[in-house]
């Protein structure tokens, strides 16, 4: 506040980007990801609350051996109001190529618009979402039957499986996630190149 100029419009910015600090609530979570028991890379959960909107946001980076080196930086970013989902954006880079995912709201459904490495999606989504896999990573879901699978811009079936694990088919690959206290301890990751695990740093 010192290196504010003693002036309206000065003192105005500064109580601004005060009170936008105060009112802003920032959490983040830190996770190992690994692969038969080796760890390859780490991820990065966060959700950030201010006034009736929630920014999820997941970012990790991988990098193992699979016949060649393999290095994908993945990242999704999220932001629901009064817990709809607004908008969701997914930046993959990685050796095979960058790409990315949108999906967002327009009046009645969402404009969904994929590109992906052999995979595009144009197809929109009529029913509104409640939760994608970025949320899931701060919030247990409530008995829900579906989720946005952010990177394929399609919804999936999730299966309430037994208390504090829910299981998400996407496209014939089915991923578990482990619960405690509403927050993902845990998450077992089916992939057609390599399996692998989320676990929460202690």
């Amino acid at each position: 506040m010192k290196n504010c100029l003693v002036k309206p419009l000065g003192i105005t910015l500064c109580l601004i980007l005060l009170m936008s600090t105060m009112y802003a609530s920032v959490e983040k979570r830190e996770y190992d990801i690994t692969a038969a028991g080796i760890r390859i890379g780490v991820m990065t959960a966060t959700r950030e609350t201010k006034d009736n909107l929630t920014w999820y946001s997941l970012h990790s980076k991988v990098s193992f051996w699979f016949f060649v080196r393999v290095n994908v930086e993945y990242s999704v970013t999220s932001v629901y109001q009064n817990k709809q989902l607004i908008t969701s954006t997914v930046i993959t880079q990685s050796s095979r190529g960058n790409f990315k995912s949108t999906i967002q709201w327009k009046e009645d459904h969402y404009k969904v618009q994929v590109e992906g490495y052999k995979y595009k999606n144009d197809v929109s989504i009529k029913d509104t979402i409640q939760y994608n896999s970025a949320r899931l990573y701060f919030e247990y879901p409530p008995g829900i039957s579906t989720i946005l699978a952010d990177n394929y811009g399609i919804m999936v079936p999730a299966e309430n499986i037994q208390e504090n694990v829910y299981s998400v088919n996407v496209q014939g690959n089915k991923n578990k996630f482990f619960f405690r206290k509403g927050k993902i301890i845990r998450a077992v990751m089916h992939h057609p190149i390599k399996n692998f695990e989320v676990k929460l740093k202690s």
